[in-house]
Parts: structure tokens; sequence; C-alpha cells
């Protein structure tokens, strides 16, 4: 009998041991896991409000609708957008502004980021990161005469997106078109002009449209983001 009851403990402590090499073997919650979680989910993204370093005053009020319209098409659990006119909005009712202004400011000019002005975003904003846009190039020429060669519009943006807790940037492009219109054949008879070749009919020789460039280019610069 107290050999049976000595056979017994020793089981019973090799069973206890066995549960605690289980247990011992449980990997513990690690920090790269929850930013995988978190990064699986769909990404929130502030767009500040623009930056135009054009003449253009308009390029703002386009870019903001080409923006809107743009990333408007991309798939929701991806990303989901705060575009810049709502950002100002909801920064402006919060009386925290001046924060897009600084930051703005500190990335347009030296391509970095004011720390202090993005604490805290990710809860006065209610985002993951923050998008910032920058119109660098605007212009379109239009060709007054036959045989001067193709109307043309040139536009430059830059954007840059950063982590909001982690104040890395973790994406950024720089897309640049230069686009021509068709050059006019002055042997079609389709457009009427006078005997210095000055075209009469100004449509005739209208450059692409800044719309329809801006369009495009966003369009790529996001077609895989926030891969780079």
């Amino acid at each position: 009998m107290r050999f049976r009851t000595t056979c017994g403990m020793v089981a019973a402590s090799v069973a206890v041991l066995g549960l605690l090499g289980t247990v011992a073997l449980v990997p513990a919650p690690s920090h790269a896991n929850d930013e995988s979680k978190r990064r699986s989910k769909s990404l929130r993204v502030a767009i500040m409000p623009i930056v135009n370093s054009s003449p253009e005053l308009s390029a703002t009020k386009i870019m903001d609708d080409v923006l809107r319209e743009q990333l408007g098409e991309m798939p929701k659990e991806r990303s989901v957008f705060l575009y810049p006119f709502d950002t100002e909005q909801r920064l402006t009712s919060m009386n925290e502004l001046n924060r897009a202004y600084r930051l703005n400011e500190q990335w347009s000019k030296y391509g970095t980021i004011d720390s202090t002005a993005m604490a805290g975003l990710d809860s006065i904003l209610l985002v993951d990161v923050v998008l910032f846009a920058r119109v660098s190039e605007w212009e379109n020429h239009r060709v007054p005469v036959i045989g001067a060669g193709s109307s043309h519009t040139t536009v430059g943006l830059s954007f840059a997106c950063y982590d909001v807790r982690s104040m890395k940037r973790i994406w950024k492009k720089t897309p640049r078109e230069q686009r021509f219109g068709q050059e006019i054949d002055p042997t079609s008879g389709a457009v009427n002009y006078d005997e210095t070749g000055f075209i009469q009919n100004k449509r005739a020789s209208d450059p692409p449209r800044y719309e329809a460039v801006a369009a495009d280019l966003v369009r790529d610069a996001f077609k895989k983001f926030p891969e780079k």
C-alpha cells in the first residue's frame, strides 16, 4: 500500500511539471502583433490643408475636389479619408488649426514634421495617419499661332504620409507630368487663322485641363496606398 501511495505521488508530480512546461511554452503577447492587427484594419487618414506653392490660387480648390473624387473610389476596407477642407473645419472647431499651419510649414520647407504639433492628433482627429499634400507646379501654356508647337499643361505634386503615434514617414510620392495637347494641322482647314498665323478660335488651342492631369497623377500615385 505504501509503495502504491509513493507511485501515485510521483505520477502526480510529473503531471504537474508537465502542465507547467506546457504553460511556459505559451508565447507572451507581443507589441508587434498589436501593430499588425492595427494595420490590418482600415487605415484612417487625415489629409492636411493643401500647401499651394504655385502662383495659381485656383490650384487648392481643384486639388481638394480631385482628392475627394479619386480617393473616394478607393476600397473603404483599405483606407478611409478625412479630406483637406473637412480636416481644416474639424481643427478650427476645436481651436487647433494652428497645428496644421505648423505641420505644413515644417513639412513643406524641410520635409520633416513638428512633433509637438503632431502629438495628440490621433485623439483630436480620430485617425491613424496624417497625409500632407503640396502643389509644387501648376501652369499651362496656350500656343497662339499655327506652327508654334502644342499647348501644354504641367502639374507637379508632393505627398507624404506619417504615422501619428510613431511620427515616422510610411509613404511618399512626388508625381509630375507635362501633358501636351494635339498640335494643330494648318492644312486640315479645321481651324481659322489670319495671315500672321494667329489662331482665331482660342478653344482650338486649349491646353489639357488641370483637372484631368491632376486626377491621373493622384490615381496612379495612390494605386497601392499605403504600400510604397
